[in-house]
């Protein structure tokens, strides 16, 4: 990290202030400063962890919050110090490195590579829909964003201090890329960034990047943060895009299982 950069707390903080009342529906707070996030709708573990843990009562607690929720525990360690308390704690299924990135927004505006569609609305239309659900060529991934993150994005709820803010990117070929910003004074997180998978590898996802950094200036704020959790082909091409548009890597926690996804 370098100086002025947003700590690890700071940045949790933001993430979960981000997404809740979207895709994660709140979080509930333990002892010594434990919290466990959770998501109603979608079980996936980025969703649905238990953060400060460091204690064997914390990890009692974290494992009963997650189990009454129908979740498996999941832990967030902040860093190797804190995976070495929880590996003291229990064997992980998975481990699963996370690259929390932060950009400061450019002063002079770069132009889209095609026209940019803004919706300041809690939740996103049916263009931002369609570009979301087909952002993989797996067939199992397009039915999991189906059916758990798109109805949990449609019932999306406004929420005081946050202003959401939905991205599409079209092409001659019509909406071809999507993000979301979350604003939050001068703090923007961006999600749900991606390409379709039929318009891959031509520029557009850097594109719609670029446009939700200028979104992001333009309303004032003075960082955006991304969270990418590198797993497989997706992960590696989000962080690689991310970094392409000015991102770098401020934390690294560790995201751990006691089950397998």
């Amino acid at each position: 990290m370098r100086d002025g950069d947003p700590a690890f707390e700071a940045l949790r903080d933001a993430h979960v202030a981000a997404l809740t009342g979207s895709l994660i529906d709140g979080v509930a707070h333990g002892p010594g400063g434990a919290g466990y996030v959770w998501s109603r709708s979608i079980p996936d573990p980025t969703l649905n962890f238990a953060y400060g843990v460091r204690r064997p009562d914390q990890f009692a607690w974290a494992g009963a919050a997650a189990l009454g929720r129908d979740r498996a525990p999941a832990f967030l360690a902040r860093d190797a110090e804190e995976v070495a308390l929880l590996r003291a704690l229990f064997e992980p299924a998975i481990l699963r490195p996370a690259r929390w990135m932060v950009a400061r927004p450019p002063p002079v505006p770069s132009p889209a590579d095609g026209a940019i569609t803004l919706q300041a609305t809690p939740a996103p239309g049916p263009e931002f829909e369609g570009v979301f659900a087909n952002l993989s060529d797996d067939p199992a991934v397009r039915t999991h964003l189906r059916r758990t993150y798109l109805p949990a994005l449609r019932g999306a709820k406004a929420r005081p201090g946050l202003a959401p803010l939905h991205l599409v990117l079209r092409d001659v070929a019509g909406p071809a890329a999507c993000a979301c910003l979350y604003l939050r004074g001068d703090m923007a997180g961006l999600y749900n960034l991606g390409t379709r998978v039929d318009r891959q590898g031509r520029g557009l996802g850097t594109a719609v990047t670029r446009a939700a950094l200028n979104a992001a200036r333009t309303r004032g704020a003075t960082r955006v943060f991304l969270h990418v959790f590198p797993h497989g082909r997706a992960g590696g091409a989000l962080e690689a895009l991310a970094t392409r548009a000015g991102f770098r890597t401020v934390c690294a926690p560790v995201l751990m299982g006691t089950s397998p996804p």
